[in-house]
């Protein structure tokens, strides 16, 4: 009698656990739901797509083995690739924030040097009261909105915003000469967006390729038109580095960096901030197909050059409409 006491005792402690867990999961914040639920709506209709295009493919892909930094490679004279790229900005001071950035790209090998490529561009922000003053705000959302949003309000929306061109040229190749060196450019038009922006890239590989080193030097002339009608004009500067390593057959891990510098006006009128970040990357690639994820973090060590930016950063790093906590990027490639 007293070992049924015992386990019965037992059982009753086990449900009342249970039961707690229960409760504490369904007091769950359900807005923080709600982000996660709004980016996988935002992927629902891509993922048929990218499984479908993996069917009977059957030629060599043209790797890229980092998430923002471009190598100097191309395709070769007459091939195609379709590729697409995610970009997310997610966190910021408080809050809830999401800015995911997506291109669906189609390249082609107009030489042995020089490609081609045309963007389509879209994005899907969720964000609530993420401000350092409790508002709604930050990247892909602050220039959306008119009078009557109310600033302590959830903005969540997905958007067409451009299309591009994208246009490199390969002056040195990595693996016949010394220094890989590509010029890059490229053209982007939409109904709030209008920018121009330009890399030098360069490459150098060492042990038998098996070890990628890039740096990318990359200057952008933005224009940008928010709903009620101001316009604002930056010209940022970005050093982006990169070093990936072919581990295993097919598998390369490596690392990103970036030194961001922002400046009014189309000509760097007037320095605004520098900002930091730094994370891993891996690539996979098969001869059908190739995929790469990326994360870097902002480092708290921001610097800024006026009281506006110096107001929006918190614990080193800088929010407001500039930067997220977290960059993360993922890019899939299929070659025809």
């Amino acid at each position: 009698m007293h070992v049924n006491a015992t386990i019965r005792a037992a059982l009753d402690h086990a449900r009342f656990g249970l039961n707690q867990s229960k409760a504490v999961t369904e007091t769950l914040d359900t807005s923080e739901k709600a982000v996660r639920q709004s980016l996988w709506r935002a992927y629902a209709f891509f993922i048929p797509l990218m499984a479908c295009s993996i069917i009977g493919v059957g030629a060599q892909a043209s790797e890229s083995p980092f998430g923002w930094v471009y190598t100097t490679d191309v395709h070769p004279r007459g091939t195609l690739e379709f590729e697409h790229k995610s970009y997310l900005n997610n966190g910021q001071s408080q809050g809830q924030y999401a800015y995911l950035q997506n291109k669906e790209e189609i390249e082609y090998g107009v030489t042995d040097r020089f490609q081609a490529a045309l963007y389509l561009n879209w994005s899907y922000a969720n964000a609530y009261r993420n401000g350092i003053d409790g508002t709604t705000g930050g990247p892909g959302v602050s220039q959306f909105l008119t009078g009557s949003f109310d600033p302590l309000s959830r903005y969540d929306r997905a958007r067409f915003d451009s299309v591009a061109v994208e246009l490199i040229y390969q002056i040195m190749n990595p693996v016949t000469d010394p220094l890989g060196l590509a010029l890059y450019v490229e053209p982007e038009f939409g109904p709030l967006e209008q920018e121009l922006e330009w890399r030098i890239l360069l490459q150098k590989n060492f042990l038998n390729d098996r070890l990628i080193l890039s740096a990318n030097i990359n200057g952008t002339i933005e224009r940008e038109t928010e709903l009620g009608g101001d316009i604002e004009k930056a010209s940022p500067v970005d050093l982006l580095l990169g070093a990936s390593y072919l581990v295993f057959p097919n598998w390369s891990f490596g690392i990103e960096g970036r030194i961001h510098n922002e400046f009014i006006g189309y000509f760097f009128n007037s320095p605004e901030h520098s900002a930091f970040f730094l994370g891993p990357v891996v690539h996979y690639a098969k001869k059908e197909f190739w995929l790469t994820a990326a994360w870097r973090h902002q480092l708290p060590i921001v610097q800024t050059y006026n009281a506006d930016q110096a107001s929006v950063v918190a614990g080193g790093r800088i929010y407001g409409e500039e930067h997220a906590r977290d960059e993360i990027a993922f890019r899939f490639g299929i070659p025809f």
